[in-house]
């Protein structure tokens, strides 16, 4: 029989020590609930666990000219959310484990001032719209997969989607509108044969200063419709890429807006990316990436949608040459059946083109949400 290493003991060990401390706080937080109208305690948080489980199933046909990926993939993921608020005191926990991953994606405590929030940890960096309204759960979103531009560090990004530091973020309304504002700094990812966001838990690599914000205008005050734009300036260690650093800068515009039921979310992205070489020189290429989706709600229980994205420039860069499995161009459709309040079944079809391949997939995906 072969003994576990003392690495994997580890491992085993914390994540037990994890879930176990997950059951408890879920335990305490029923217990909270239930007797939330028979005890005044002012020292009561409180707070919400929700657990998000989904499994995603890939098939994949035609890969032109060389086979990159598997033709098929199972990926069940387990995402749990955790928020607690006491005064003015705020805590958000968010934790995926998966075939792919296992980390703490966001552990942020926060400040209330009001209008606004002040947050010190590991967040989602605000570029772009979809970054910040779909977190790592499955269910909260339309689609199966995000937009190529918007995947996370782990499944091949090549933006960064955490930082780790401080956030401010609020909303000011006015005459029923609101203005949505974020702003966060702090250590961005590092960057082998992907990147690597800082782990709070396990600090390794080299990670060096990212600054993002976002500025967005609602008609209405936490409304569907927003419209506006983001930016971010990230520097990446280079020495395991043979490169003294890149100088990463990203612009964005977006805009979301829902006509009865029909929902109209598109992005455009510029990249600018500047690779500075040991022993002088550098070179500098940029890229814009788009895309456009439109989800029509049938009825209550069905949903149709489609999306297109595309990239412009992306021959010829250095940096996008770091990730070959980034789809350069995609085209999607897919159908959404809610099974109840808190189930939903997608079925996805698309035709995606990387740098030095293309094929066609389709994924099947079960998601939900407790409680």
């Amino acid at each position: 029989m072969q003994t576990p290493s003392n690495e994997a003991m580890v491992f085993y060990c914390r994540y037990i020590i994890f879930f176990f401390c997950l059951t408890l706080s879920g335990i305490t937080i029923a217990s909270g609930h239930m007797s939330h109208h028979k005890t005044s305690d002012p020292w009561d948080v409180g707070g919400d666990l929700l657990i998000f489980p989904d499994v995603t199933v890939i098939s994949r046909f035609d890969q032109e000219p060389t086979r990159k990926l598997a033709y098929t993939e199972v990926i069940p993921e387990l995402n749990l959310f955790y928020t607690s608020n006491y005064r003015n005191f705020r805590f958000l926990g968010e934790f995926l484990l998966s075939t792919k991953s296992h980390n703490m994606e966001r552990l942020q405590f926060g400040l209330n001032l009001g209008e606004s929030s002040l947050w010190l940890g590991r967040f989602h960096s605000p570029i772009g719209y979809w970054n910040m309204q779909y977190h790592h759960a499955a269910i909260l979103q339309t689609t199966v997969t995000r937009p190529s531009i918007m995947t996370f560090e782990t499944y091949g990004g090549i933006i960064p989607n955490h930082l780790t530091g401080l956030l401010f973020e609020g909303i000011h309304e006015f005459n029923g509108a609101g203005l949505y504002y974020t702003l966060g700094a702090g250590a961005g990812p590092d960057i082998t044969n992907r990147l690597s966001p800082f782990n709070i838990f396990e600090p390794e690599g080299s990670h060096r200063p990212g600054v993002a914000f976002r500025l967005g205008y609602q008609p209405v005050s936490y409304g569907a419709d927003e419209f506006g734009i983001s930016g971010a300036y990230t520097e990446l260690p280079g020495n395991k890429i043979n490169v003294s650093q890149i100088k990463q800068f990203v612009g964005n515009l977006y805009g979301s807006w829902q006509l009865d039921d029909f929902h109209f979310l598109s992005e455009v992205t510029y990249v600018n990316n500047r690779l500075d070489y040991y022993g002088g020189g550098s070179t500098s290429n940029d890229f814009v990436n788009a895309y456009s989706q439109l989800a029509w709600d049938v009825n209550p229980d069905w949903t149709v949608y489609g999306r297109i994205e595309g990239t412009l420039g992306s021959r010829n860069d250095p940096y996008l040459a770091l990730f070959p499995k980034y789809v350069e161009d995609r085209f999607l459709g897919g159908v959404r059946y809610n099974l109840n309040r808190n189930m939903a079944l997608k079925l996805e079809a698309s035709k995606d083109h990387l740098r030095e391949d293309h094929f066609g997939q389709v994924m099947f995906q079960w998601s939900a949400v407790f409680p």
